[in-house]
């Protein structure tokens, strides 16, 4: 701009300096100022007595208006394209391994005791009863609580304090000198969209199984002895004289009775056995399963569209030198003190209660039972258990993975074409106008014309 500038005045001095006849000519040495006048380039007073006045009638050339083009630099207003990443919510489809309980049958063999009752032969002493009281001693251990003292380790704090040293970073302030563009900001408001996902919670139905604990009464078969106690009379045969019964004394003798007296006769307590096969009914618990629903939270993230309002600034460059402030931080060390925590055995005394068993010596009366045995034949029952294998269908739980699909979010930025109005500086052309001298040359030479000084009279 400055180089068409000065050009310009160059060639509107050059024009002006060949109007008035002066330039790469001769000049005498009486027209000091040959452009003093746009009547006489050579001076009136000079050349007018020696030439006359016949030149003065004519201009020696005339001011016109140029116009010319320069160019002018403006700010111009310019849309780009620019690349604009957009998050968007997209719904995908995977699959994932569950674990599903599946119950299947399964047949599986136990054994059963099984009571059986046989009846055997066996020989057993029947005994006559004759009780007794005795007085007899027993010692029984009688629990006695006594207290002791006892000694212990005990951990116990103690705090002391302890100096440390500790780095800190102070932040120390410098002051630096730089250049920057500092613009002139336009702010202007703009409302744009944009998406925001909101965590939103959901209630949810689900199925699982739950076992149950249920009592059930089942009958089993009992073998019972529901015998009794009969009194029998019992003969013992005749032995000679002086036995039990009084021998045959009482009949006067052995040699007058003819003989022995009949056998003693004696009653005994005699247990008859009674096998009874009954049946009772006894609780048993068994696990049943079943199915309940149940309700659970799930956390969806929705898409949600907001408006908001952004001031776009339009920056008008201008570079300068500024000082600014600047925080460095440097290390210092620093010292303090802490309370540190030690942990110190001590040993202490305590009392705790201990359960002593002490023997003690009583008296109390029983009952002696004496028997006379007697040994005799007998058939009774024995209940005897035997092994028997049987079968029986379980539910069985089995884990099954199972491969399902589901449906879950994904947050992706696309990449957008977006239109956005930047201001760029251009050299724009720019008309203007100026004044410029043309110089007007005579036909023939003339005094005061453009002809040579030396044609006017001039040395």
């Amino acid at each position: 701009m400055r180089f068409i500038l000065s050009l310009a005045i160059a060639v509107s001095l050059t024009a002006s300096a060949q109007a008035g006849g002066c330039f790469g000519k001769k000049v005498s040495k009486c027209c000091s100022a040959p452009c003093a006048t746009s009547c006489s380039p050579c001076g009136a007073s000079a050349c007018g007595s020696a030439c006359g006045n016949s030149g003065c009638g004519t201009a020696c050339g005339t001011w016109e208006t140029v116009q010319k083009t320069v160019l002018v630099p403006q700010m111009v207003t310019e849309k780009r394209t620019v690349t604009v990443n957009v998050p968007v919510t997209e719904e995908k489809v995977g699959k994932r391994m569950v674990c599903k309980t599946v119950t299947e049958p399964k047949e599986e063999s136990y054994t059963v005791m099984v009571p059986v009752t046989e009846e055997r032969t066996g020989k057993r002493t029947i005994c006559k009863t004759e009780t007794e009281q005795k007085e007899e001693s027993y010692t029984v251990m009688v629990p006695t609580t006594e207290e002791r003292v006892g000694k212990r380790t005990v951990c116990k704090h103690v705090v002391e304090p302890k100096e440390e040293s500790y780095t800190v970073m102070v932040p120390t302030t410098e002051e630096r000198v730089g250049k920057r563009t500092v613009c002139k900001t336009v702010t202007e408001a703009k409302e744009e969209t944009y998406t925001v996902l909101v965590p939103t919670t959901e209630q949810r139905t689900g199925t699982r199984t739950v076992c149950h604990t249920v009592p059930v009464k089942k009958t089993r078969k009992v073998c019972q002895d529901q015998g009794h106690w009969e009194d029998r009379v019992v003969e013992s045969s005749c032995g000679g004289c002086g036995h039990a019964c009084g021998g045959c004394g009482s009949c006067g003798g052995c040699g007058s009775c003819g003989g022995c007296q009949p056998a003693c006769q004696k009653t005994c307590k005699v247990w008859v056995p009674n096998v009874v096969q009954t049946e009772v009914e006894y609780t048993c618990y068994e696990t049943q399963r079943s199915e309940e629903q149940y309700t659970y939270n799930v956390t969806v993230c929705k898409p949600e569209t907001k408006t908001r309002t952004v001031n776009v600034c339009k920056q008008v460059p201008v570079e300068e030198e500024y000082k600014y402030c600047v925080t460095v931080c440097k290390p210092e060390t620093k010292t303090r003190t802490v309370n540190v925590c030690k942990t110190v055995a001590v040993e202490e005394e305590y009392k705790y209660c201990v359960t002593v068993c002490k023997p003690e010596t009583k008296t109390r009366t029983v009952t002696v039972c004496k028997q006379v045995p007697v040994e005799e034949e007998y058939k009774y029952c024995v209940t005897v258990c035997k092994p028997e294998t049987k079968t029986r269908t379980v539910n069985v739980c089995k884990t099954v993975q199972v491969e399902e699909e589901y449906k879950y979010c994904v947050t992706t930025c696309k990449q957008e074409q977006k239109e956005v109005e930047v201001q760029v500086c251009k050299m724009v052309e720019q008309t203007c106008t100026q004044q410029v001298w043309k110089p007007a040359c005579a036909p023939a030479p003339a005094c005061g014309g453009c002809a040579p000084a030396s044609a006017c009279g001039c040395k």
